[in-house]
């Protein structure tokens, strides 16, 4: 009998002490703890109101993670953590991690999920019904949309556009940051009243009030604004949707564009088999947990939608790792 080597399947089953120690490490402030200098492990359990002894298991387990340094008896942020995990920092992550700490109990129900077909908490706690949650879940986006929406803003061609429609623009990051990139651009996100009420604070401290509007818009039950749109922009929000709904979105939009604007879409997207990558598919279960209809769509699958209502795809371009996104422009032909 061939023998099988059981140690990729206990790796998978506690991959989760991992993320629960990262998780627990940001809340606490650990790595804001050390930004300054080395302390000792007593020294951060003051700082960070924990148990000495307990801080130092911790601490122990983010050396092993390569998260932190130990120098003579005393903890320090490795650079990674130093320019990711500490807070008040352009590129800190921490506010995303924070919206990971709300979805991770999640995770341990998704047996649940799978059985009933749905999630088992209401997702609308992070869309208005709990303001703390939606907060969170509005800066998460944010912060990750700050690295993501570098690298999707420089590839977003928007040269001759006047008025841009970001349909569940979320934080409005994107918009913003293509507003700097095209200094005659507008831009409207369009997104639910409690978020688009903490975009417009994002807005302000990004300085682009002026060339942003944030309107609330619900795409469940609104029209899309009667405006003169050039180009429209769906970033990180089908994978919230089945096809059904997507194929709405795609022909509201259709409806609002003139022959030759431009839609763009930006996603965590699955192959054209719906066979991975792993990414995707673990993606699109974490999307099973938070939404009533939560699901990742294949370029082909959204190629032959879009050319239903008129628009055809013009280009795609891969995002490499760690921003696991998919960029496809469509332009509206007839």
């Amino acid at each position: 009998m061939t023998y099988l080597d059981p140690a990729p399947l206990v790796s998978m089953a506690t991959a989760y002490w991992n993320s629960a120690t990262l998780i627990a490490a940001v809340k606490l402030g650990v790595f804001d703890a050390i930004a300054s200098g080395a302390k000792s492990a007593g020294e951060v359990a003051e700082k960070t109101g924990g148990d000495e002894v307990a801080t130092d298991t911790l601490l122990v387990a983010l050396l092993a993670l390569e998260l932190v340094e130990r120098v003579e008896g005393q903890y320090r942020n490795t650079p990674l953590a130093q320019t990711y995990l500490v807070s008040g920092q352009a590129q800190s992550l921490g506010g995303a991690l924070l919206y990971n700490a709300d979805v991770y109990p999640l995770w341990g129900q998704l047996s649940e999920v799978i059985t009933a077909g749905d999630t088992a908490r209401d997702p609308q706690a992070y869309l208005g019904g709990d303001l703390e949650k939606t907060r969170r879940f509005v800066y998460g986006m944010h912060h990750r949309a700050l690295g993501v929406g570098r690298a999707v803003s420089g590839i977003i061609d928007l040269e001759g556009v006047s008025v841009l429609a970001d349909i569940g623009g979320g934080p409005g990051t994107y918009s913003a940051l293509l507003c700097k990139t095209y200094p005659h651009l507008k831009a409207e996100v369009l997104d639910l009243p409690a978020v688009v009420e903490v975009a417009a604070e994002i807005m302000e401290e990004m300085g682009a009030s002026e060339s942003v509007s944030c309107i609330s818009y619900d795409y469940y039950t609104d029209q899309l604004p009667d405006r003169p749109y050039d180009a429209a922009l769906i970033s990180g929000v089908l994978h919230r949707e089945q096809p059904a709904q997507v194929k709405a979105m795609f022909q509201s939009v259709s409806d609002r564009l003139p022959i030759g604007g431009q839609l763009w879409i930006s996603d965590v997207m699955l192959n054209d088999d719906r066979s991975g990558p792993l990414f995707g598919a673990m993606f699109a279960l974490n999307m099973r947990v938070l939404a009533h209809d939560g699901r990742c769509h294949s370029v082909a699958e959204q190629a032959e939608w879009l050319n239903e209502v008129g628009l055809e795809v013009v280009r795609t371009h891969q995002l490499p790792p760690p921003i696991n996104y998919t960029l496809i422009c469509a332009e509206k032909v007839r």
